[in-house]
């Protein structure tokens, strides 16, 4: 499956994962693995737009999107990137928020470079 960094999701074997995998323009797949419960952490702190869920957190509140059909693409990585940008950090879970703020550094990374080399991304649910 190519290199997923499986380091968030040590110690949650048998959880929901979510995963998001990079593909690259050669088929080349890198990515990350994290136990669901941080990822929905970090969800969580995504507000509406004007009263309305948008981009990712329209699917991740809905639970369509890569809950109904895995590996899901994520249509637009800009306002992905955008949204997880805007995350206050500082509203993270304080029993998680060291590892919960590496998690977000991670994944604006994989789409910030994503956008730059105009890779796609998929995210998972398993």
């Amino acid at each position: 499956m190519g290199n997923i960094n499986n380091k968030y999701y040590l110690g949650f074997e048998g959880e929901p994962e979510i995963i998001f995998t990079v593909v690259k323009q050669n088929n080349e797949k890198s990515g990350i693995s994290l136990w669901s419960g941080y990822f929905n952490n970090i969800m969580q702190q995504i507000a509406p737009v004007e009263g309305k869920w948008t981009a990712l957190a329209y699917y991740y509140n809905l639970n369509i999107g890569w809950y109904d059909e895995s590996p899901w693409l994520v249509e637009n990585i800009e306002d992905a990137y955008e949204q997880f940008k805007s995350i206050d950090k500082y509203k993270l879970d304080d029993l998680e928020e060291e590892i919960l703020e590496e998690i977000l550094e991670e994944i604006l990374e994989l789409f910030k470079k994503s956008i730059k080399e105009n890779n796609k991304v998929y995210i998972s649910y398993e």
